[in-house]
Parts: structure tokens; sequence; C-alpha cells
């Protein structure tokens, strides 16, 4: 019985020793990074397998018992991963919830700046906002950049990432005239996220590409300017705008915007951009039937500002397919005071199988 349990372990062995290489790197790319260096004692073949991984993790799962760990020891857990690391690191995560700001984070980024990097997502939780070094615009080939707490400050000589598809910016201290340079100079740009509470007087948005544009910020105005392939746009401005300046406006901002927008799908904005939009002047309809919206929310409406009101009307009748329409009121209004509106006949024009009115004190759901 010895014997045959021998024979079946040593067959076992075999089997996950002589497993061909690219399969071995599959299964330690499911693996958090601590898992995939205990595989090195699986055998000889196995031993030197993690260090070709194409992508390091570092985050919570990767450390369970951060918050036992101080700092030191936990940089220097990470500088021996990346010691031992051979080859080219394609993706690079670190999102610890208990580690700082801290100086140290250049040395990272200097290393990976050397290894191919096409994808990075650094996520810092506590302390300081962490600015970014000289070392992250030398990774000319990133693709996808994700960024949170960090101050991005672009020297004179750079000029873009060239390759890069996916931008995600979150409490960034970053100027417009940086971010939009950024943006104009990222060509294949498809998808851009911004969530920041730093404010920006105006930030312009060039990129012939992009698909997808997620925009919560504090500005004065978002210009959307060569933006024909937007799909799915959501625009939060998340501070009142210096309206009589846009009332003066030659020119329908509605028009404008919507001129750079023939093949939206999925539309999302805010009560300040809709007052932004009905600068200089509301038309009935818009130049250009938006025949692929499906999709429009508004977030705080108030029905008692006309010319929100108008903005709302011109969508819908310029939006001949539209699905569903979902709107967040801001009102001190009665319910019945709202279906009253001449808005809830236009519901029924633009093809709504049922309206729901909630209607509180200070918000509800149309």
């Amino acid at each position: 019985m010895k014997r045959i349990m021998k024979k079946m372990h040593r067959s076992l062995s075999d089997i996950i020793s002589n497993l061909p290489e690219s399969v071995k790197e599959t299964i330690l790319a499911c693996l958090p990074i601590q898992d995939a260096v205990r595989t090195s004692v699986l055998s000889t073949k196995w031993r030197y397998t993690w260090t070709k991984l194409p992508q390091l993790v570092f985050d919570d799962t990767f450390c369970s018992d951060l918050f036992c760990k101080t700092k030191d020891k936990l940089m220097t857990i990470i500088y021996q991963v990346l010691l031992f690391h051979h080859g080219p690191i394609p993706k690079f995560t670190c999102s610890l919830s208990g580690l700082k700001s801290c100086s140290e984070f250049d040395q990272l980024i200097l290393f990976v700046s050397k290894k191919g990097i096409q994808e990075l997502n650094l996520n810092i939780q506590n302390g300081e906002l962490y600015k970014l070094p000289s070392s992250l615009f030398s990774c000319l080939q990133l693709k996808i950049l994700t960024l949170h707490s960090c101050i991005f400050k672009s020297p004179p000589e750079f000029k873009g990432f060239s390759r890069l598809l996916k931008l995600e910016l979150y409490e960034v201290v970053v100027t417009a005239d940086i971010l939009s340079r950024l943006i104009s100079s990222s060509p294949l740009l498809e998808r851009l996220s911004l969530q920041n509470s730093t404010s920006i007087d105006c930030l312009e948005i060039n990129a012939p590409n992009l698909r997808f544009l997620l925009c919560e910020i504090h500005a004065g105005s978002i210009c959307l300017k060569n933006t024909v392939q937007l799909a799915s746009v959501a625009i939060g401005l998340m501070a009142s705008m210096d309206v009589e300046e846009f009332e003066e406006a030659e020119t329908s901002k509605l028009v404008t915007l919507f001129g750079n927008l023939p093949v939206i799908e999925f539309l999302e904005l805010d009560y300040y951009y809709l007052r932004y939009m009905s600068a200089g002047g509301v038309p009935k309809r818009l130049p250009t039937t938006l025949n692929n919206l499906k999709f429009l929310y508004l977030n705080q409406i108030c029905f008692g500002q006309l010319n929100e009101i108008l903005v709302f009307l011109c969508l819908i009748r310029s939006s001949p397919n539209l699905v569903k329409i979902r709107i967040l009121v801001h009102t001190d209004e009665t319910a019945d005071d709202v279906i009253d509106n001449p808005a809830s006949k236009t519901f029924r024009k633009a093809r709504l199988v049922r309206c729901f009115f909630k209607s509180t004190s200070s918000s509800g759901d149309v």
C-alpha cells in the first residue's frame, strides 16, 4: 500500500513539475504574491517561476497582517520581491490601506519605469498627498493609469502618454492646463474618469477616441472639443458657477456641447452643468437629432427654474429613441405639483413605460 502511495505521489509531483511554463505563469497570475512566492518550494522547476510574474499587486490581500507591521518592514518586504523579480512588469498595483504617503514610493515607480510598465495603479489612502516623481513621466508605454491622492505636476518637456487608453484620477491635485494637455496628448484615450475636489476654472477635453467620460470636479465649466466618439457621459460640476458670465454667451452652450456628441448613448448631468448648458439660449430642438441617446439621468434638478426645464425639454424633443429617464428632483413642491408640470406630458413622448414620483421636503426620484 505504501509503495502504491509513493508511486501516486511521484506521478502527481511529475505532473506539477512538468507543466508548461505558460500554464505555470497563468496559475501564478491568479494568486496573491505571497502565495505565488510559496510555490517555489513545490520543486526545483517551480523555484524561480514566480520571479517572472507579469503583474505585481501589493494590496491588503498581499499583507493580511498589515497593521502588525511597521512601514519600514512593509517596504522591506516589497523591495525584496522586486529584488528577486526578473523580466518585464506590464502591471503594477500598490494599494495598501495602512500605508501612508512616503518618499519610498519614488523608488517603486523608478523600478517599474524600467520594466516596461503598461498599467500602473497607485492608491495612497493615508497621510499627505503624494507628489509623483519625474520617473513616472518616462513610462511612455503606459496604457492604463490610475492615481489616488497624488500631486500631478508634469515637467515642461513631457509630451504625454501616446499609448494611454484609460486614465483615472481621484483626488489628484492638477492644474487645468496640465490636465487638458495630458488629455489632448493622449490620442488613443478611450476612458476618462475624474473625481477631484480641487477647483479649476475651465477644463478642456480634446480626445478624438474617447468613448467613456465620468467627470465630478469643482470647475467653472467643462469644454468638450473633438469628442465625436463619446458614447457615455456623466458630468457633475459640484460647484456653483458665475451664471451671469455664461448668460452673456453669444452661441448656445447646449448646441455647442451636443455638436461634439453625435453618437451619445448615455447621458448623466447635474444641476450646475444643466445651468451651464442653458447659457446662450435654449432652442426648442437641437440642430442634430440624438438618435443614439437611450438613457438620460438628471441629478438635483429644480422644476422651479425655467431655463433648466427648457434644457430638459430640448433634450427629450431631440432624442426620439429614449428608453429611460431618471430624475433626482430637488424641490419643495408636492408630488402633485411636479406631475402637473408640462414636462410630464413629454415623458409619454419619450416612450417611458412608467413614471414614479417620489417627493420629500429635500429630494426625490421622478
